[in-house]
């Protein structure tokens, strides 16, 4: 599996990414910024859940500015859900499994649950009409679990999924890929039944997220079409009930070479959000796309990635952080940085905001 394959390079590499993101970078240039209150006191009235992971500290969570180490020994917290006054957490362990925490809204309160399948890692994690449910993979293929049981998607070939939804009608839907004959086909699964989006000609694709607004069923993620200079060129897209739209990155002449997708979002007026990373010769860029439209945070003035994104009181807040696996948790008011943690390095996978 890829994420596998990923984990075991910063895995052995800890050391020397370490000192590359302490020593090699400097904080003030990637635009630090320090103030009184909590994101210089904007959304007083809201409670912001960070979901990641430190190098010390393996998984954690921050509320607000408190970080909250998760029990067990899990090395990333992935997905976040908040339902009846309880924070839902997903993530996984190294070698290990997949796990999901509870916490009360001041990080205290902690329980802890496996989830089933070797190499198990949850995704993402919703809770609807009681059931807690978790999108994820395991080392056979992409599943997802209900209340901690298993439940297998496409095990007979390289598979994996992310995002997991469930509709008024008590429908499941689930979103990731699977393999056949060397491609990546995007695709989506109802109630396990898997349905193939498009991808560009003799390209590939993933599907990693979704969200179901009345009718219709949004999905975010990636497509790879070929390219004769770089090979294949990653762009983000998005398809809406099957329809597919791919966003641009930039010009070839202009450096832009490839990029990311790592959340989606709807806002009220449907306005739809995907936030990553942009790439271009140099270094990869904190950026999302509004409908499409390409916006690097802070001018391109510092490396990094968004690892989730909403709209909050007309404000575009997103998470992740600055440099790239691993980076310095942060959060950005629309292009202004706040970090989570002077002296942490290490990832951020999900936010969640909450109304006090």
């Amino acid at each position: 599996m890829k994420k596998t394959i990923l984990t075991e390079f910063f895995k052995k590499n800890l050391f020397f990414i370490s000192c590359a993101v302490l020593f090699g970078c400097s904080k003030e240039g990637e635009g630090n910024n320090t103030s009184d209150g909590f994101l210089d006191n904007n959304f007083i009235d809201k409670t912001i859940v960070v979901a990641g992971s430190t190098i010390n500290d393996g998984a954690v969570i921050w509320i607000n500015n408190k970080k909250v180490k998760l029990i067990g020994n899990a090395l990333e917290a992935t997905g976040l859900f908040y339902h009846d006054k309880k924070i839902y957490v997903t993530g996984w362990q190294y070698g290990g499994s997949g796990s999901v925490w509870t916490l009360n809204p001041d990080g205290s309160g902690q329980t802890h649950t496996e989830l089933e399948g070797k190499f198990s890692e949850g995704q993402r994690i919703i809770v609807h009409n009681g059931e807690i449910y978790v999108g994820g993979y395991f080392d056979q293929g992409s599943c997802y679990w209900k209340n901690g049981k298993k439940i297998n998607l496409t095990t007979n070939a390289d598979s994996m999924s992310w995002g997991i939804r469930v509709d008024s009608n008590n429908n499941i839907f689930n979103v990731g890929y699977y393999m056949k004959s060397h491609s990546l086909i995007p695709s989506f699964w109802k109630n396990n039944k898997r349905t193939n989006l498009s991808r560009p000609k003799h390209g590939d694709g993933e599907a990693k997220y979704i969200e179901i607004i009345g009718n219709k069923k949004i999905i975010g993620g990636t497509v790879m079409a070929p390219n004769n200079f770089l090979g294949y060129i990653t762009k983000p897209a998005y398809w809406i009930n099957g329809s597919r739209r791919t966003c641009q990155i930039g010009s070839i002449d202009n450096g832009w070479q490839n990029s990311e997708v790592f959340d989606l979002f709807v806002d009220d007026q449907e306005n739809i959000y995907l936030a990553g990373l942009s790439q271009d010769i140099d270094s990869e860029y904190p950026t999302y796309w509004k409908n499409c439209v390409k916006h690097i945070v802070q001018n391109g003035e510092a490396t990094g990635v968004i690892r989730s994104i909403a709209l909050v009181d007309g404000k575009v807040i997103s998470a992740g952080t600055q440099s790239y696996f691993p980076g310095v948790p942060c959060i950005w008011v629309e292009d202004l940085p706040y970090i989570l943690d002077e002296e942490a390095v290490g990832e951020v996978w999900d936010m969640l905001v909450i109304n006090n």
